[in-house]
């Protein structure tokens, strides 16, 4: 299974802005690569990115799930991420249209990165306020970053949610979204227009 390059480019991005270029030069020395960065057009084998969570997790002394996590919420709280935030944001005008919006978020990706194969993401509403994500043939753990993605926009939208990863077999992984108030916080402003706010 190939990786798209721009995702370990972010990657390595949210590490440089979190924790420095210092600690993310360590993380690739102990890989012993001939290189410290990532091309964002180029393809890498997904057992790399499996390498670097490894050697980032033992780095931060962090749960790599967590590590995962984190990164997912920097791409929708950061502003220096702000194109990420503006792709997921256009899927709607609520939480719940953006879950609806999921399984379409692999054919926005691409307006955007022709080349970029997101993970197939399925949603089934089990009542009005409970759902469950699936995420189809995916790299190990990749679930942990949408659960952070989905965690940082239920906050950007203003809604209250308990949301779960509730594990992997081959090559899927679960989630469950429980919507606990759609209107609990008044929410991030948002813009569609690259000149006019996040």
């Amino acid at each position: 299974m190939m990786m798209h390059g721009l995702i370990l480019w972010s990657f390595e991005r949210f590490m440089c802005l979190t924790y420095g270029h210092g600690r993310w030069r360590d993380i690739m020395r102990d890989l012993d690569l001939s290189y410290d960065s990532f091309v964002p057009m180029f393809r890498y084998e997904a057992s790399m990115a499996t390498a670097v969570v490894d050697a980032t997790a033992a780095q931060l002394e962090k749960p790599r799930d967590m590590v995962l996590e984190d990164f997912g919420t920097f791409l929708v709280t950061d502003d220096r991420a702000g194109r990420v935030r503006r792709l997921l944001r256009f899927g709607g005008t609520s939480f719940v249209d953006f879950l609806h919006s999921l399984e379409d978020l692999s054919g926005r990706a691409q307006l955007a990165v022709p080349d970029l194969d997101l993970p197939v993401i399925e949603l089934d509403e089990i009542r009005a306020d409970e759902y469950v994500v699936t995420c189809r043939d995916v790299p190990k753990d990749l679930g942990h970053v949408l659960l952070g993605v989905l965690r940082a926009l239920a906050d950007d939208y203003g809604t209250l949610a308990f949301l779960e990863h509730l594990g992997r077999e081959d090559q899927t992984e679960t989630l469950s979204v429980h919507l606990l108030a759609m209107q609990h916080g008044e929410g991030r402003a948002f813009q569609l227009a690259m000149g006019g706010g996040t």
